[in-house]
């Protein structure tokens, strides 16, 4: 029973809400309007999960506004103000880290080797002949010719000449290319695993009850007792 303004039960309850406790343990709220329905989240699948946790949380906490309306901008401005900040941390553990990994190199490398040669060969020959030759027919063989080769019945001069040139060339090229690559992944950690561990754990935050805490100024920050009071 509220004693300053209503409890968060009880504002669910004047707007017929209703709540229910899922399979995971949360709290499912339908129906009703807490300032909760459009604050910027990393993960919209992931708003009734902490608007669960909230309300859960603040089940049997007054409102710290005199109205519900006061009480439900109030929570909208709040949660409006702190979630991009949250919605970055939430991303960021969201991140598969490895705890025993403090290193990951990646080294890629790539090549280009080529051969280009050139040969040329060229061969020159030359082939030079002559040749002479006579024939000489007389009717008279016992008469030797004269120095002027005059005197035979006939006679028959044969001369021959032949020259001959041969040149050839070869010309060859030939080309050669590689390529080359390379890619090194190095993993692993550097220290003492144990030590990594604890230094991941410390690491670690629990962000849905550090929004729940701020959310905090949006309640009542005074108990009543349900104590009778006797003067």
């Amino acid at each position: 029973m509220s004693t300053f303004t209503m409890t968060l039960k009880e504002a669910i309850d004047v707007q017929g809400g209703t709540t229910s406790l899922g399979s995971d343990g949360i709290m499912r709220m339908t129906g009703a309007n807490i300032g909760l329905d459009h604050y910027p989240i990393w993960d919209e699948n992931y708003r009734d999960i902490l608007n669960g946790k909230i309300i859960d949380h603040y089940w049997n906490r007054e409102i710290g506004m005199e109205s519900l309306s006061l009480f439900q901008h109030a929570m909208r401005r709040k949660m409006n103000e702190i979630m991009p900040y949250y919605n970055q941390v939430y991303a960021t553990i969201a991140l598969n880290n490895d705890p025993l990994r403090t290193m990951d190199l990646n080294a890629v490398s790539t090549g280009t080797a080529g051969q280009t040669t050139n040969g040329t060969d060229t061969n020159n020959t030359t082939n030079s002949n002559s040749s002479a030759s006579r024939v000489v027919n007389s009717d008279t063989p016992q008469t030797m010719l004269s120095g002027d080769e005059d005197y035979a019945t006939s006679a028959t001069d044969s001369n021959g000449a032949s020259n001959g040139t041969a040149d050839s060339t070869n010309t060859s090229t030939g080309t050669m290319t590689g390529n080359t690559s390379g890619d090194t992944h190095t993993t692993g950690f550097v220290g003492l695993a144990s030590d990594l561990i604890i230094r991941y754990r410390d690491s670690l935050i629990n962000i849905d009850l550090t929004i729940i805490t701020i959310l905090g100024e949006c309640f009542m920050q005074v108990w009543d007792s349900g104590d009778s009071l006797t003067y």
